[in-house]
């Protein structure tokens, strides 16, 4: 299962971006988490992508196999406080979570960003804003490991430490 917030903003339009939109967006993203675990036999594997937007998220994710107990929630994540509120969610279900961290120079996702669909695009200094903010996902936030994926590829090693 594949969960983005992003596409709960799609409409027949294209994307369609509004802060209460947003706050639905998100809201609707943690509900698709909770009854995706639900439904789950445990132990579900949540997989929580980490990088601003052009880092790679959604590649990494297509690119993956199908897994029956795999859930990717592909979000910026960018901060602690951000995965704490997933990590909060997938808790009660046992569910091993792993940080997917996306190790993207910001040109490449300015770069990425400047290809998207209109509709898709970020603003220049947002995309810049949430760069700055990234905070290295770290085990002791509750993940059960993490997968450190270099720019330049799109498949990653695990990291235990």
């Amino acid at each position: 299962m594949h969960i983005n917030p992003d596409h709960f903003l799609q409409t027949a339009l294209g994307r369609v971006f509004t802060p209460e939109r947003n706050r639905q967006a998100w809201a609707s993203s943690y509900s698709a988490l909770e009854s995706t675990l639900g439904e789950i036999d445990p132990p579900a594997i949540v997989y929580l992508l980490v990088g601003p937007q052009g880092a790679g998220k959604s590649t990494w994710v297509k690119n993956r196999p199908n897994a029956e107990r795999a859930v990717y929630f592909d979000a910026i994540l960018v901060k602690r406080s951000e995965r704490a509120q997933v990590l909060t969610v997938i808790k009660p279900f046992s569910a091993k979570a792993i940080a997917v961290w996306l190790q993207t120079p910001l040109l490449a996702c300015l770069e990425r960003n400047a290809l998207r669909p209109a509709d898709e695009v970020v603003d220049e200094q947002a995309l810049r804003n949430v760069y700055a903010a990234l905070e290295a996902p770290l085990l002791i936030e509750g993940f059960d490991a993490i997968i450190g994926v270099p720019h330049d590829q799109l498949s990653g090693s695990v990291s235990r430490s």
